[in-house]
């Protein structure tokens, strides 16, 4: 992985599961306040800044300093108050993960968190950005891919996604597919 994270929390077991993440080769800084979490985010400009809600509220104001300094915000909500997580997606943070914090929850979030600071990194410099697709998006592709493969056959086309040749005319109805 070998990314900079930032922690901000005075929570030392917060701190505890965020230092399972050291060794999968994260970097890890860690302030105990929101004001010097802040400083350091825009200093060392990290990857990922994990923020407890207890230090300070995630709001727009700060989601925007921390992503204009190119990291990934996860925030901490306080236990028991899943309202705070809601509040900072919100407001901009990438995830949010509910005290108590468990190391491998943690660490998957900040993956994904990871994840995220690199595609809105690959945006700004103009480069094309990741856009998840639905599943029915994908469908609709292989179905066509499959019928134009099989030059319009329906059940050939059937056989090889592996559904009924009446589900596939269902779909190709659902789909407005002019094949």
């Amino acid at each position: 992985m070998a990314e900079r994270l930032l922690l901000v929390s005075a929570d030392d077991a917060v701190a505890f599961a965020a230092g399972a993440l050291v060794e999968r080769g994260v970097e890890l800084l860690r302030e105990r306040d929101g004001s010097t979490g802040l400083a350091t985010a825009l200093r060392f400009r990290p990857d990922v800044v994990v923020w407890d809600e207890d230090a300070v509220a995630v709001d727009q104001a700060l989601v925007a300093r921390l992503h204009a300094g190119g990291a990934a915000v996860l925030a901490i909500a306080p236990a028991g108050d899943h309202a705070a997580g809601v509040r900072a997606l919100r407001d901009g943070a990438e995830q949010f993960v509910a005290k108590p914090v468990d190391p491998e929850y943690l660490a998957a979030a900040v993956a994904r968190a990871v994840d995220a600071c690199r595609w809105r990194r690959v945006a700004e410099r103009g480069g094309e950005s990741h856009q998840p697709r639905t599943l029915a998006q994908v469908a609709r592709e292989q179905i066509e891919r499959a019928l134009r493969h099989h030059g319009g056959n329906r059940t050939r086309a059937a056989r090889e996604l592996g559904i009924s040749r009446a589900t596939l005319i269902n779909k190709i109805r659902v789909y407005a597919l002019d094949l």
